[in-house]
């Protein structure tokens, strides 16, 4: 297993049509969540009904377990590089349905990290967003429809969240739900544009930009089936998502900051560059978030167990990647020399 993962940071070249580029970043903040490093973080979730937490957040969750063991069957993350499967899982409204919000969520956000809006930095995290299918996963069921939510810019001492965020907050659903236009969203300190009002994304202006069924995200995220541990495990997890979904794969999140524009990319493809000038930061800090946006939750056992989003290495650098290695985003790839603390 990797534990106690510590990262020191060579420079990096890349080389491209004859031509190379030398980067070295230092690595400001990583986490592979091997272990029980919540004390790193503040936590946030909503509350249910009878004023107790509606979601949970695990740390050092083993995704790669069998659903009947509690787990979900996830193979590792992209950048883990020894096979282990320990993350961190968030939860929300599966325990019990959120009272008297907007929507549910269950969130943690680094406490001291001190990232400067002049930049720049990037964060990086790899994402599996999974949930319960209705009666097959081409659409979710009860409870279905959470999203990923990674925020820069927060104080990280409140929840940044689709109702509420004092940075700049980036979401995107697993499922095909979300509304029209909405699959992939962006916050900017509260107010919540979209692409016919502000030219933000990478998918253009129209009225399907931020739609997963846009050709943008169907030509990059392919349909895909639940992994076969879940599937043999229930029925709902049967059949395969929607094109242009974030659901049942693994996919890497970064926010770069350049110091001139906020640009956030999944798996290497662009989805929004904001400017710098449409944000005020309320602080330093990270968030990575699991939000619903329905107003109620469902705690049946495999609601509980399915609807999750998995968490895996964290890393948060001091450079900027440059645009031609954006995807690959070197530092965490070839950059890294792991340091393990024995047992």
């Amino acid at each position: 297993m990797k534990r106690g993962l510590r990262y020191v940071v060579t420079a990096c070249v890349l080389a491209s049509a004859g031509a190379s580029v030398a980067r070295a970043a230092v690595v400001l903040y990583s986490d592979d969540f091997n272990t029980d490093t919540s004390a790193n973080y503040n936590k946030f979730i909503t509350n249910g009904a009878n004023a107790l937490p509606s979601g949970d957040a695990t740390f050092a969750y083993n995704y790669g377990a069998a659903p009947g063991s509690g787990g979900l069957s996830i193979p590792s993350a992209p950048h883990t590089t020894d096979a282990s499967t320990l993350g961190l899982r968030l939860r929300t409204d599966n325990l019990q349905s959120s009272s008297a919000t907007v929507v549910g969520a269950t969130e943690i956000a680094t406490k001291t990290l001190g990232l400067t809006a002049a930049g720049p930095w990037t964060v990086q995290v790899d994402v599996w967003s999974n949930y319960i299918g209705g009666t097959n996963i081409s659409a979710s069921g009860s409870n279905g429809t959470t999203g990923v939510a990674v925020g820069v810019g927060t104080s990280g001492t409140s929840i940044q969240y689709v109702a509420a965020n004092d940075g700049l907050l980036t979401e995107a659903f697993g499922d095909n739900g979300g509304g029209a236009n909405q699959a992939y969203r962006l916050y900017l300190d509260n107010t919540h544009p979209n692409p016919t009002t502000a030219n933000y994304w990478a998918a253009g202006t129209g009225t399907s930009s931020a739609s997963f069924s846009d050709p943008y995200y169907v030509s990059r995220f392919p349909s895909v089936s639940a992994p076969a541990g879940q599937s043999t495990f229930s029925s709902t997890q049967s059949g395969s998502t929607a094109a242009g979904t974030q659901g049942f794969a693994w996919h890497t999140w970064t926010i770069a900051n350049d110091g001139t524009n906020v640009t956030w990319s999944i798996d290497g493809s662009a989805i929004t560059t904001s400017p710098l000038s449409a944000v005020t930061f309320g602080g330093g800090n990270v968030s990575l978030g699991n939000d619903d946006t329905g107003l109620t939750g469902n705690s049946t056992a495999n609601n509980q167990l399915f609807n999750a989003e998995i968490f895996d290495n964290f890393v948060v650098t001091d450079a900027a990647p440059e645009p031609a290695s954006l995807g690959l985003l070197a530092v965490a790839a070839v950059g890294l020399v792991r340091r393990r603390r024995s047992h």
